[in-house]
């Protein structure tokens, strides 16, 4: 009966180490809106792109700017960079 006790603590805390990370970097998608925003002041369509980018590397996407200037590439990577696909 020890034995199992002692099998069952280690399979629970191997199991908390397995989701340990993915608990700890949750970013809200506030913190992406709220960044962006402050990146692109008065510019809604950059800090679209922006959050997109974000979004799309938190979600594990591929690098895709679906954008219509150089600029907008720019807000779509700058949101990339940020994000992080686990």
């Amino acid at each position: 009966m020890e034995i199992i006790t002692k099998l069952f603590a280690i399979a629970i805390a191997t199991a908390s180490l397995a989701f340990a990370p993915s608990i700890v970097n949750i970013q809200p998608a506030e913190a992406a809106s709220h960044w962006c925003e402050q990146q692109y002041k008065g510019d809604p369509d950059l800090t679209q792109m922006c959050k997109q980018g974000w979004y799309d590397r938190d979600h594990c996407k591929k690098y895709a700017p679906m954008a219509d200037t150089k600029q907008e590439v720019a807000a779509y990577k700058k949101g990339w960079n940020h994000g992080s696909c686990k």
